[in-house]
């Protein structure tokens, strides 16, 4: 699990690398105004689409089901579930493009406040690329029985194939197609995503053959679950056509908005995402086996690990905010003011960063239980609660506020789930288990006071690209030895397990 862990973080890291290297290159193309405010919308409503509608839970209701059928029933009448589960994704995902397509000016509209040449454009640029969720929809299915199977490495490195083909378009024909051939490419990067599945799923003996049996019981257990959890997983969509909603209104804000979530959540999603994918088919295993230690520990030991490496992250990253945006958009049409702007969004993204986390952990752990409900009722909660945020702190911080409210959403569906768990297992998270997760926070925090000082000798004194690489390096490398120090004298008990297995 641990060589698995590091070779799906590497590849995440690396695919997360590649897709802000992608976001930057948009605007370094394009620049922060109409045409990467039009594409920006248009690539996010396809997938936004198909996540309220099916997306965000394919994955997460085909591995509690299909692991049950298999323990139960055995590997045959699972893959006689996978036909009949494939196809139904298929059917909902044409309906949603075809849908879609003729509806992408409503669509834009309702998203937006553009206007005129920027609303045609992105309604042009919508349906273009609403094709690429039908390859998206098919991704989702088998990654999720790649993972039944114990197959990590593969589905990890999906995104970096598709964000490296958009990346080669910029280098090779994006002066000469333009922002059309980029919607195109976007849609063929996402069919890269299924097509280098396909040799592996036969590896695992899945002969696609179309089932419409959708009345199936199985198919109809899998509704049943998926309904509620739809609705779980709807918080971070939302979070984001609330904040384009606002954000339409002020020039390039849209865009400076999109990158700096972006960028937040390639942060938070390093690890917390490899944590959750990694460990919810095992999970699902465990339940479907009737093993409910196995299955607390496997939940309790994702929480701490969630909290011993992003409390840190996100320490680091409310301090560092403005040289790494520096570093990652400072160049080619993007302007200082706008860069400026994504570097304060950042910070108020971060504040949620733990809370993210720590909801990828939970929402997982119950929908392994096959309760989708609890998630469901706490994400309707948190939804509300941000929206009447966004609606009080915009017109106190403008785009800011927008950031911040998503980050009180994130850490308010977190308590609430954690609330929720404990109450459902009140024996499963130890009273010893949240002293370790307070002393990751406090030792994060004092990290952070440390290298406050440092970043401000520095930012005094260098300047520029390589300046700004200086600033974060030396930070980064004080940070990690004060936090080390700090877990160290505070007795945090992964570290020390870690240390006593060492010696």
């Amino acid at each position: 699990m641990l060589y698995t862990a590091i070779f799906m973080a590497a590849a995440t890291l690396i695919s997360k690398i590649l897709g802000q290297a992608r976001d930057s290159l948009l605007t370094a193309y394009f620049g922060s105004g109409l045409e990467s405010d039009a594409f920006t919308t248009a690539s996010t409503i396809p997938t936004m689409l198909f996540d309220v509608i099916i997306g965000g839970v394919i994955s997460a209701a085909f591995i509690p089901v299909f692991n049950d059928i298999v323990s139960k029933r055995g590997k045959d009448e699972g893959m006689k579930f996978v036909n009949k589960f494939v196809t139904l994704v298929v059917c909902i995902s044409l309906i949603i493009v075809v849908a879609g397509i003729l509806l992408s000016g409503q669509l834009v509209s309702l998203q937006t406040h553009y206007t005129g040449e920027k609303h045609a454009l992105a309604a042009q640029l919508t349906a273009i690329m609403f094709p690429m969720i039908i390859f998206t929809g098919l991704a989702f299915s088998f990654v999720g029985l790649l993972q039944s199977f114990g197959e990590y490495k593969i589905p990890s490195l999906i995104s970096l194939i598709s964000n490296l083909a958009i990346i080669l378009y910029y280098v090779l024909f994006g002066k000469s197609f333009g922002i059309y051939g980029l919607a195109v490419t976007m849609v063929i990067a996402w069919s890269l995503q299924f097509i280098i599945l396909i040799p592996w799923i036969r590896k695992f003996g899945v002969r696609f053959r179309p089932d419409f049996r959708f009345r199936d019981e199985d198919i109809k257990d899998t509704l049943k679950l998926a309904g509620p959890m739809l609705i779980a997983t709807w918080v971070q969509p939302l979070y984001s056509i609330i904040n384009q909603k606002f954000a339409s209104n002020i020039d390039a804000a849209v865009t400076q908005i999109q990158q700096s979530n972006r960028l937040y959540i390639i942060v938070v999603g390093v690890f917390s995402f490899v944590v959750t994918n990694l460990i919810f088919p095992k999970l699902a295993q465990a339940v479907a086996k009737d093993d409910m230690n196995e299955a607390k520990r496997l939940t309790v030991s994702s929480l701490r690990s969630i909290v011993l490496v992003i409390a840190p992250l996100m320490a680091g990253l409310i301090v560092l905010s403005e040289p790494v945006a520096n570093v990652i958009f400072a160049y080619g049409r993007m302007d200082a003011q706008s860069v400026k702007a994504i570097s304060v969004l950042l910070k108020f993204y971060s504040v949620g960063m733990l809370g993210l986390g720590l909801n990828e952990v939970l929402s997982k752990a119950f929908f392994s239980l096959k309760d989708s409900k609890t998630p469901m009722r706490n994400s309707v909660i948190s939804m509300i609660a941000n929206i009447v945020l966004a609606f009080i702190l915009y017109k106190l911080m403008s785009t800011n506020g927008l950031a911040l409210a998503a980050a009180f959403g994130s850490i308010i569906n977190a308590a609430l789930n954690w609330f929720c768990m404990n109450r459902k297992y009140p024996d499963m998270i130890k009273r010893s288990d949240i002293a370790d997760m307070i002393k990751s926070v406090v030792s994060a925090a004092v990290m952070g006071a440390v290298i406050l000082p440092v970043y401000y000798f520095l930012a005094s004194r260098c300047s520029g690209t390589v300046g700004n690489l200086i600033i974060c390096a030396a930070c980064g490398a004080v940070g990690v030895f004060v936090y080390a120090v700090m877990t160290l004298i505070t007795g945090e008990s992964d570290i020390k397990n870690i240390l006593h297995r060492k010696g």
